[in-house]
């Protein structure tokens, strides 16, 4: 009989995962670099601050005397924020995004930067006389050239940094500068950087020690160029086997699908939910449109997605939340009147990264709510002050005015509030949005995005960005596939449908357990839809449902049987039925 027959989930669980920060630190301790394969809701974030304290508590003489850091790069800055708020301010570890290191990494050599910068056409503006640039900046993260300054794109920061990296004597200095580097979420790191550290660091066993934490099977950006799997023999693999966020029959469902990383769930007292419903009893007229072609009509979909919502919240707690995960923006978007502002910022909404709509989000519509519902705690919160920011009449009168002013601007255009905003002085504008806010007026033409410029953001109407807002609150019930990635709800509706060519979980799915082969040439194919519907299987705390919109074939039908048992497959009608 085992030894942990007597123990609960939890305290397995937890002994696993004690186990394996242990093999990290020793690690670490050994000088050696490795990689923590950290599978959804493993404690990825968990170890890797155990990783730092570590460094803090036993490493701050030797590298504070030689003046060196240890770099803990991230992929957003809110997870730098959070990480900084770790540490002491005089502290030598530096967390930072991949742009802000490759910048700091660089900046110190102008002259070199200028003339790659000159002799690749690929990083110059067009139409530019470059002999009269005196400077390389990187700040807005746009390309242009202004008073004698070349600003740098965010790519050209990424780029410039590669080119510096294939040079011996950078790499010496940069060596004696970063003796460690922790890399988190390190499989949507920049690939062209990621292979240069493996070929002029690992594979030689010199230069800095490097730290990656992260989970290959969560790649979702291919289309960032992201990296991916890191593979390596000087490279030591450490696998997180527990689960601490999902319920046992969640997390064995998360092991048929990944056997190579077999999780053990800390949930103890609630077995969990998964369950497949099905739209096998539609009879009406399917969608004909190619990127849709067999899905359900948009007005049907959008119905019985209502109507199973309300279907599953009758039937769990009240304070348990709901989430349904759909592929695409697009028909979202239409529905709910964001589409233009989708068109320009695509993955800026998507990622939750756009300047202009985080703002919007965390600073100019909670103070809106606050002045019209008289909400002074919110108002405190949001400004991040302690004291009472209206002691005078005269300052009432002003803070009065600037709310019936933002009322009237959030009607309008976006460059509308941005100035109701500038001009009120009442609020701080962060340096990211003021520079864009002058580009407006001085270089209205400057690029933001792909194809869209700054002058096309700016005069969509407010409510385009209302309505975004409105969809990625943390308590909206819709979220796209990719936007939950780090996210973890009570129960999860996903979305199986149409929309985006790019993926076709009916047809893939069934190749994630080897049920079906996977054909010659569809390897990238399939370790995207791969990598999503694991992502997306791994949200729930305690209930999963599928809810399939397209037609199932046998083979699908076949993957899902296996997958849940076919007592838990049910027509959408047979579901509501069931559950009145």
């Amino acid at each position: 009989m085992s030894k942990n027959c007597d123990l609960s989930n939890y305290e397995i669980a937890k002994a696993e995962a004690d186990k394996v920060d242990e093999q990290i630190i020793a690690t670490l301790k050994a000088g050696r670099s490795f990689r923590v394969e950290a599978g959804a809701g493993s404690g990825k974030t968990y170890s890797l601050n155990r990783v730092i304290e570590w460094i803090q508590a036993n490493k701050w003489k030797d590298y504070r005397r030689k003046k060196q850091n240890v770099i803990c790069i991230t992929y957003t800055n809110a997870a730098v924020d959070v990480i900084a708020e770790r540490l002491s301010q005089d502290s030598f570890i530096l967390p930072s995004t991949i742009h802000s290191f490759a910048w700091s990494a660089i900046k110190q050599y102008q002259s070199t930067l200028m003339r790659i910068i000159d002799n690749d056409e690929s990083l110059t503006p067009t139409e530019t006389d470059f002999s009269k640039v005196l400077e390389i900046r990187y700040t807005l993260g746009h390309r242009y050239v202004s008073q004698g300054v070349h600003y740098l794109h965010h790519n050209d920061v990424l780029k410039l940094f590669c080119t510096l990296l294939d040079n011996a004597k950078f790499r010496r200095v940069f060596s004696d500068n970063y003796p460690l580097i922790l890399i988190d979420e390190y499989q949507d790191s920049y690939k062209p950087i990621i292979t240069r550290f493996v070929n002029f660091f690992i594979a030689e066993g010199i230069g800095p020690q490097f730290g990656f934490f992260g989970d290959a099977w969560q790649t979702i950006y291919q289309s960032n160029n992201a990296c991916g799997a890191i593979e390596h023999s000087n490279l030591v693999e450490i696998k997180k086997g527990s689960n601490f966020r999902s319920a046992p029959r969640i997390v064995n469902l998360l092991n048929e699908i990944r056997p190579d990383l077999p999780q053990q769930s800390a949930i103890d007292n609630f077995e969990g939910e998964v369950v497949v419903v099905t739209c096998d009893d539609f009879s009406g007229v399917r969608r004909l449109d190619r990127t849709f072609k067999d899905d359900l009509p948009a007005e049907e979909l959008k119905s019985r997605l209502y109507q199973l919502s309300e279907c599953i919240k009758k039937n769990v707690p009240k304070d348990e939340n709901l989430k349904i995960l759909m592929i695409t923006h697009k028909v979202l978007a239409t529905q709910q009147g964001y589409e233009q502002l989708l068109a320009i910022i695509d993955d800026g909404l998507r990622d939750k990264q756009d300047p202009f709509l985080l703002f919007f989000m965390n600073t100019v519509e909670p103070i809106y709510e606050a002045l019209s519902t008289s909400n002074m705690q919110l108002l405190f919160d949001t400004l991040g002050i302690r004291r009472y920011p209206i002691t005078k009449k005269s300052e009432k009168m002003k803070w009065k005015e600037f709310e019936a002013q933002l009322k009237k601007a959030r009607d309008g255009k976006a460059i509308d509030v941005i100035n109701t905003i500038v001009e009120t002085k009442l609020v701080p504008v962060p340096s990211l949005i003021d520079g864009y806010y002058h580009l407006y007026f001085d270089a209205p033409n400057t690029l933001y995005g792909l194809d869209a410029t700054i002058r096309d953001v700016l005069d969509l109407d407010y409510n385009q960005f209302r309505a975004a807002i409105e969809f990625l609150y943390p308590e909206a019930e819709f979220s796209t596939d990719h936007g939950v990635k780090g996210e973890e709800y009570d129960n999860v509706v996903f979305v199986i449908s149409k929309g985006w060519n790019q993926y076709q979980f009916e047809t893939y799915a069934p190749m994630i357990t080897g049920r079906t082969p996977i054909p010659n040439g569809k390897q990238t194919s399939f370790e995207r839809n791969r990598n999503l519907f694991y992502v997306c299987c791994s949200r729930p705390r305690k209930r999963l449902f599928f809810f399939v919109s397209v037609p199932i074939d046998a083979s699908f039908r076949a993957f899902l049987v296996d997958l849940v048992g076919a007592e838990n497959i049910y027509t959408y009608g047979q579901y509501l039925e069931a559950n009145q």
